[in-house]
């Protein structure tokens, strides 16, 4: 599993609807390995309640409950959110789910019982889902990550903390992403309410790159900085 998935994963929420009381609380053991937060229920419609109370992130859902079926329990929740990963599990294959499942927008079909590798594989998937629709983590390729809500890079498998001037600086330039943003328009917007040395601006790039350790700030001469 990719770092960035592994990230969003942990801060993550999922509810999982198994009415087989030890094959939910072995599977919620697993699943708190990988995310934040697992709500257990037992049926369909206390799956929709905890769904409509808590808005999880991710739904994993046994196909034959009591109450209400998780075929009808999907139907449901699609009808006001189209992008939830929804993984449905059984212990059989259901030729007419097959068929009606296209129309769900389901991450998988999956037959119990799943193998952990299995597993990390579909959560995987899954947080693939949830970066792509937050786009809270923007993604360098090689050269690392940057994530949005912690304020943090991530390069090679290492952390990196910011300050807040550069946390300031490189939001703006992300915020105008293949655009030139001038030294002054930065400054502008940076030092407010301070005295700027001239040299100010200068330091706190080249600290910043080196902390990154990966190019991605373009100078461009005597105008500006920017993201490509």
């Amino acid at each position: 599993m990719t770092e960035k998935c592994e990230i969003k994963l942990k801060k993550s929420s999922i509810l999982l609807a198994e009415d087989e009381d030890s094959l939910r609380n072995s599977f919620k053991k697993v699943l708190l390995l990988y995310v934040q937060k697992v709500y257990t229920v037992s049926d369909g419609e206390e799956a929709l309640d905890v769904y409509n109370k808590y808005k999880p992130d991710i739904i994993i859902t046994d196909l034959k409950m009591p109450k209400l079926n998780g075929l009808d329990l999907i139907k449901i929740i699609r009808k006001e959110n189209e992008n939830i990963p929804i993984i449905v599990t059984s212990a059989y294959t259901d030729q007419s789910f097959l068929l009606e499942s296209i129309k769900l927008s389901l991450v998988e079909y999956a037959i119990k019982p799943l193998r952990e590798i299995n597993l990390s594989q579909l959560l995987e998937r899954c947080a693939e889902i949830l970066l792509k629709n937050s786009k809270t983590i923007i993604d360098f390729g090689k050269n690392g990550f940057y994530d949005y809500n912690n304020k943090t890079f991530s390069f090679q498998g290492d952390i990196i903390l910011l300050t807040n001037k550069e946390i300031d600086f490189f939001e703006l330039l992300l915020a105008n992403r293949g655009t030139l943003v001038t030294k002054n328009d930065i400054e502008d917007k940076l030092y407010i309410y301070d005295e700027v040395p001239p040299s100010a601006l200068k330091n706190l790039v080249f600290k910043l790159r080196k902390k990154l350790k990966a190019d991605i700030i373009k100078t461009i001469s005597k105008l500006g900085y920017m993201i490509e």
